[in-house]
Parts: structure tokens; sequence; C-alpha cells
């Protein structure tokens, strides 16, 4: 009959079989458990293993199934690595270096990804049919190179303050002023800005038309 063991791992406690334990003959729970090198036990008879106790939850279920299961969200991986060095179990080594080796991989992979999307800067240009209001959303330095947007605020100091989270809420133009819509798109394209999309939501005199216009961002 196969005899049970108890463990205690840096404090923390496993029951196996001595069979899963010896299962590589050349590791040193191999050694240890076949007698090749001396064991120590706690007060409650428990062997004793100065190892990662957490990790070594990992290790034994490797003994077990002779597969590297590990959860997806794992981020410990130099950490066993040191522990299946510590253990001097081969066929663990290898598939934690193999595991290594496909997440430096993938990480290469999704790192040409990113490098291959731009990063790019809006401006979205908002017409409120029913009010006659005109709103801006974009980043304060943008605005502040529209020559329309700029000389429609008569105050200076008041299109300064009013720049502020102007990405997230606009800048309301002043109103009783004409916009030349035109005029406005042309210095937006100036900048480098194409247009992106345009839309219109109401579809009476209570609407609201949109142009969004795009950008990449220089790195």
């Amino acid at each position: 009959m196969d005899e049970v063991i108890n463990l205690n791992v840096g404090g923390s406690l496993y029951t196996t079989s001595y069979s899963t334990l010896t299962r590589y003959p050349d590791s040193m729970l191999g050694a240890m458990f076949s007698g090749r090198i001396q064991s120590a036990r706690d007060a409650n008879g428990n062997f004793v293993i100065d190892g990662d106790g957490p990790l070594f939850r990992f290790v034994l279920n490797f003994l077990r199934r002779s597969t590297l299961n590990l959860p997806e969200d794992f981020k410990e991986v130099d950490l066993l690595a040191a522990e299946a060095d510590f253990y001097q179990i081969e066929a663990l080594i290898d598939a934690v270096r193999c595991l290594k080796e496909e997440k430096t991989r993938l990480e290469e992979v999704l790192q040409t990804q990113r490098e291959r999307i731009p990063e790019m800067e809006y401006v979205e240009v908002e017409y409120e049919c029913a009010s006659g209001q005109w709103i801006v959303f974009a980043n304060a330095d943008v605005l502040k190179r529209i020559p329309i947007i700029v000389g429609s605020f008569k105050d200076s100091h008041a299109f300064k303050n009013r720049l502020t989270r102007c990405e997230e809420n606009g800048l309301n133009l002043p109103r009783g002023q004409p916009v030349n819509r035109v005029r406005l798109f042309r210095e937006t394209s100036q900048l480098g800005f194409g247009l992106l999309c345009t839309s219109s939501s109401g579809g009476d005199e209570r609407s609201t038309d949109r142009w969004v216009f795009a950008r990449e961002v220089k790195s």
C-alpha cells in the first residue's frame, strides 16, 4: 500500500503519497524520501522542507500529473523556476523554461502589435441646431492653435479659463457670434487632422450635428 506522507513546506501543510514524491528518483525529493539524504520532521511529525510553501502546490501537482497547470493570471514564473531548480526536477525545470519562452514570444508579439497601432488624438466639433451653440472637444494645446476659435473670444483671459477640461467637457464658443464652419474645418485640417466621421442625432430642428477629426500623434 502506498505510504501517506505529510509535509511542512515553509509553514504550509500538504498531504501526498510516497510514490508521488519519488516519481522522479534523481530529484531532491526522490533522494529525500528514498533515504539518500537526511530529512527532518517538525513537532507534529511532518517532514520539513525549507521551500516556498504556496508555490509547492504547483510543484506537487506536477509530480502528480507530470503536467504544469497554472492559473491564467499566474505571475510568479521566475519564482517557480527557482523552486523547480531547488527540487532538481528536470522535467519541471524544462516545463517552466518552455513556459517562460512562450511568455516572452507572446510579449514580443503584443509589443509588435502595439507598435503598429498609432496613437491618435481627436477634435470633435458639435453644433446644437436649436440653440445655435458650437462646442469643440479637443486638447487645450490644439484649441490654442486654431485661429477662428481663439478669435471668437474677445477676452483672452476668458478663453484661457475655459480651456480647463476641454477634452472632457468641451469648449463652448460664444453664442451670438457666427462661426464660419468651412474656416473652422480648414484650420483644423491644417494642423494635420483629417475628417474621421460625421453624425447627426435628432433628425429635426433640435438635432446635434457632429464632426470628428483625427491625427496620428508623432512620437
